[in-house]
């Protein structure tokens, strides 16, 4: 791959997805890039649009909104960022929602558990 960029990003939603099959999400993998109505950066989780990011300077509204864009894209539930926190293993990436995405989340644990 000519631009280094593009090839970090794509290392981190492989790491990503590979993350998420070995923590038994095995049906999780890595989503090409779909152009205008991308829907994101991982495919395989129902409800969720997952976008990924490894940048040296993040920017956490941009993310978030883009991963809420790939949810509608996607027809799903609900959007997280997954941005790699500088020099540290895949695990300790950060997910990242907006309040509202976070309480409907929470909304639907409450309801699952009575």
């Amino acid at each position: 791959m000519a631009n280094p960029s593009k090839a970090k990003g794509t290392r981190w939603e492989n790491s990503v997805a590979k993350y998420l099959r070995d923590q038994g999400f095995t049906e999780v993998f890595r989503l090409a890039p779909g152009g205008p109505q991308d829907p994101g950066d991982i495919g395989g989780l129902p409800n969720w649009a997952l976008e990924c990011r490894d940048r040296q300077k993040q920017d956490l509204s941009k993310n978030v909104r883009d991963a809420n864009s790939r949810a509608v894209a996607k027809g799903c539930r609900w959007g997280a960022a997954v941005m790699k926190k500088r020099e540290h293993g895949v695990e300790d990436g950060y997910v990242v929602m907006d309040l509202r995405t976070f309480a409907l989340v929470l909304t639907e644990i409450a309801d699952l558990s009575e």
